[in-house]
């Protein structure tokens, strides 16, 4: 009996071990964990075995990371190690002493509603924290028509038997350069003093433009257009430029970024080999240490949006006609013109119908990233009117974004 005794308490114990070393290894295992959950809708309506393709944003650009169809529901789920997706942004921060990126999840979906399909694009901003788990969740819109699938061959697919979608980069390019982010041009009568910062700890974030083609025929499926988050930029440093601008002068800001063009190829069920390519333009970082009253490699052109006016008190310090406090006066979303940048795509990457004039978007997470303001002069006898340029790309793409030149008339 004192055998038994013995034998079933070692038992226990050996049991009482196995379950806690298990414990500890689900502990540990969550630990690492980003659990990312990701709702597929079109007008407001779940849709089903839409494939969702979730790319980790990396210091050298976006990476393939999982792809899986939405349940009934519309819903697909994912889980990911902090090792693979947070840690290289934290070691790269590191070294990177300037600016400080966040890591995030950018998405794209192909979905099936009705007897079309459907792009849509997503994005998911993480902490940087190195202990899990993390639970996140975001909501993809499905907006761009792909193409018409027929009925017949339609209504006779099974998702599940079909072979796994894929996404394949079959070409990148980075480039750091000087990009124009300001501009103010005067005319015989007025001048103008320019007090441009970029504030330190505040966060900056940059647009993803991107559009989607046919590979074999160049076919335009979704012409350019500026859509979700795609990094995030908190700079670790401050830079103030203050200068004037004389009469009949133009004066330019500008600092350096580094700019990222990727082309994504998938394949999907029962589209026939078909393949989609997505060409993905974004700016990953900029250098706010670059910051420097020259001009950058591309212009701001476009049309001109009339902001006030006022009349003109002299060209003197002490008399000053009007301000313009961009921060509030005109958007905290502006343009980067990069065309320089894509026209140099190679064509078999990029079909020559793409190259065109486009740009990127800059978003001011915080009020006080960028504390900007134009003090304008106007000789009296004058009334001076303030414009800025409103950028509004008319072939391939119908998107307005408000980019900061002020441009004075009198």
């Amino acid at each position: 009996m004192f055998i038994i005794k013995s034998n079933l308490k070692t038992v226990i114990i050996i049991l009482l071990f196995i379950v806690s070393l298990y414990g500890a290894i689900v502990i540990g295992k969550e630990l690492n964990t980003i659990h990312l959950a990701v709702l597929v809708v079109k007008d407001g309506k779940a849709v089903s075995d839409a494939n969702v393709y979730v790319f980790a944003v990396t210091p050298k650009g976006t990476r393939l990371m999982a792809v899986a169809s939405t349940d009934s529901q519309g819903m697909a789920t994912f889980e990911f190690s902090i090792g693979e997706v947070i840690k290289p942004i934290i070691d790269w921060n590191s070294v990177q002493k300037a600016i400080q990126i966040s890591p995030g999840f950018y998405i794209t979906v192909i979905g099936r509603v009705g007897e079309y399909k459907y792009f849509g694009t997503g994005s998911v901003k993480l902490p940087l924290k190195t202990i899990g788990p993390l639970i996140t969740s975001t909501i993809v819109e499905l907006k761009d028509r792909l193409l018409k699938v027929e009925g017949a061959l339609a209504s006779t697919v099974n998702y599940k038997q079909q072979a796994p979608p894929w996404a394949t980069l079959v070409y990148s390019k980075e480039e750091s350069r000087r990009e124009t982010l300001f501009k103010v041009a005067t005319d015989p009568h007025t001048t103008a003093t320019v007090d441009y910062t970029m504030n330190k700890y505040e966060e900056i974030a940059f647009k993803c433009t991107f559009s989607v083609t046919l590979k074999y025929s160049g076919t335009i499926i979704i012409p350019w257009k500026v859509d979700k988050e795609i990094s995030w930029v908190t700079s670790q440093s401050e830079k103030t430029l203050l200068f004037n601008v004389l009469q009949s002068s133009v004066n330019y800001i500008s600092c350096l970024v580094t700019i990222t063009y990727e082309c994504w190829e998938y394949e999907e069920p029962a589209d026939g080999g078909e393949l989609y390519r997505e060409h993905r333009v974004y700016i990953r970082y900029h250098l706010p240490d670059s910051l420097d009253t020259t001009k950058g490699v591309d212009d701001i052109d476009g049309t001109e949006q009339f902001l006030k006016s006022a009349p003109g008190q002299g060209l003197y310090p002490a008399n000053p006609t009007t301000d313009v406090k961009l921060r509030e006066d005109v958007s905290t979303q502006f343009a980067i013109p990069v065309f320089g940048f894509v026209r140099e795509i190679p064509l078999d990457y990029l079909p020559a119908s793409l190259v065109v004039a486009i740009d990127v978007c800059l978003v001011l997470k915080s009020g006080y990233a960028i504390d900007a303001t134009v003090i304008v002069y106007c000789e009296s006898g004058y009334t001076v009117s303030v414009y800025y340029i409103k950028v509004y790309r008319t072939v391939n793409a119908d998107y307005s974004l408000p980019c900061w030149a002020i441009i004075l008339k009198t």
